[in-house]
């Protein structure tokens, strides 16, 4: 089942279950409310019919012929309304005023129960000598002659629980009207839930489908997402995170494209050289000798130092370089690799420096790895450093970041800005033109970059104050 109609469905039996329970809950609610209010002007009405019925008893000192005289009230109602009108010689009843419409007007059920709960009374004549229960005799009125109590009136509800037929008309056309109601509530709720229904799941519909572009291999699908610094919700974000995953896919992809070919490229330059020299030996071009065979195994070693990079950056990069951690004294490790170089600024007039500290910070790394970074950054720092520079080492902590700062800074010609950020990715030369010889395969700074990363440090480059580029490893301090 799809989402739109589990979501449709949902609300249908949430809104169902909502308004069902309303309907009862009023209904019952106005239910007891109105008998109240009918048991309330019952009980006003059996206070009078009480005063009348005390009188009664005060005159004949019993309950005989009670029954008669609560049967003869409408009547003697109608010829006291006549007499009030038009006297004792009055003539005849007036024609709006007859018997039947007084009697209409105290057709209400009266029953007069005597001192020992026994009904002597009943104008539906149901109840005649029958013992009422003492719980119902409680809601009655207390009929009271010479101070004392003779019985018990009990009028409409008093004696019967059921409402009469315009009581009950009145009580169901109530019940229409709510069920009109929450009826129109309910409809109006679904349409509204429904429409909601189809706003939420269209962005999920449309991450669906781009989800199956990709799963295709399209990695430019892309879903649209609320505009920055809107209200975005859980699948706004959701929308966002899939673009970015895409992104990075296709990003991931472009550079598995890049690092096939790359390596490509790299591998081909030895393995042709390789296959050129050896068919020329074989046609009788080259002579089958020593310095043959030297150059041939010269680019044969070039090719498995390549394949062991290669190899070495996919062990680093995949989690799998073991570490062996110990307390390394930083500025002595950067003035052991500068002693490795000096012969080598020599020969370029390069003045290489360390930076002397007076509090030498010390880290707990991989001494071998960690020196493996540092001698990529000053051998690359050498390189690119023309005649007559400078190429200065020096390392800084930060004790409230816990961190320390292996830099090491040159008066080359510098980064790009817009290079900064590939150089440490494998293969990746800013000069593309250059030689493997003099520009490297362009995996040195990516395997110094992982390795950082495999210590939970990082390796930036950024401006140096010499004018040239300014690497920085960053650690965590001992």
């Amino acid at each position: 089942m799809r989402l739109r109609t589990r979501l449709a469905a949902y609300f249908f039996l949430v809104i169902a279950v909502a308004a069902g329970t309303t309907l009862l809950f009023v209904r019952g609610t106005t239910e007891s409310l109105f008998r109240s209010y009918v048991f309330s002007g019952d009980s006003e009405k059996a206070k009078i019919y009480a005063s009348i019925l005390g009188e009664y008893y005060d005159e004949h000192r019993d309950w005989t012929d009670l029954q008669s005289f609560l049967s003869e009230m409408p009547r003697l109602a109608f010829f006291g309304l006549d007499e009030s009108i038009h006297g004792v010689a009055g003539g005849a009843a007036l024609p709006p005023y007859h018997a039947d419409s007084i009697s209409a007007l105290l057709s209400d059920r009266i029953a007069v129960a005597d001192s020992q709960g026994v009904i002597v009374a009943d104008t539906a004549g149901e109840l005649l000598r029958t013992i009422h229960p003492a719980e119902h005799l409680a809601h009655g009125v207390p009929i009271v002659a010479n101070g004392e109590r003779v019985g018990t009136a009990l009028v409409g509800s008093m004696v019967d629980s059921s409402l009469s037929g315009m009581n009950e008309r009145f009580l169901g056309s109530i019940t229409q009207a709510l069920l009109w109601a929450v009826s129109i509530s309910a409809g109006l709720a679904l349409f509204l839930g429904l429409a909601l229904a189809a706003q939420v799941t269209r962005p999920v519909a449309m991450l669906t489908r781009a989800a199956r572009k990709v799963a295709a291999g399209d990695l430019s699908a892309a879903v649209k997402t609320a505009a920055r610094g809107g209200s975005g919700d859980e699948i706004a974000e959701l929308s966002e995170s899939f673009n970015v995953m895409t992104e990075e896919l296709k990003r991931l992809e472009d550079a598995k494209k890049q690092i096939i070919a790359d390596s490509a490229h790299e591998l081909r330059t030895p393995v042709t050289l390789i296959q050129g020299t050896i068919e020329a030996m074989i046609d009788g071009v080259y002579p089958l000798d020593i310095p043959t065979l030297e150059s041939v195994h010269e680019e044969t070693v070039r090719l498995a130092r390549l394949i062991d990079t290669l190899r070495e950056l996919e062990i680093i990069q995949s989690g799998k370089l073991s570490l062996h951690l110990e307390p390394i004294d930083c500025e002595e490790l950067l003035r052991r690799t500068a002693a490795l170089f000096t012969a080598s600024a020599k020969e370029k007039d390069i003045a290489l420096t360390v930076d002397p500290t007076a509090f030498p910070p010390s880290t707990v790394a991989d001494r071998l790895r960690v020196g493996e970074v540092i001698y990529n950054l000053v051998s690359n720092a050498i390189k690119y450093t023309p005649k007559g520079g400078t190429v200065r080492l020096r390392v800084e902590s930060d004790e409230k970041k816990g961190q320390v700062y292996f830099q090491v800074d040159d008066s080359g010609p510098g980064i790009p800005a817009d290079e900064r950020e590939r150089i440490f990715e494998r293969f990746y030369r800013i000069d593309k033109s250059r030689s493997t010889d003099r520009g490297g395969r362009g995996l040195g700074l990516a395997i110094a970059s992982e390795i950082a990363k495999a210590h939970g440090g990082s390796l930036a480059v950024g401006d140096s104050d010499l004018g040239g580029a300014s690497f920085v490893l960053t650690l965590k301090s001992a």
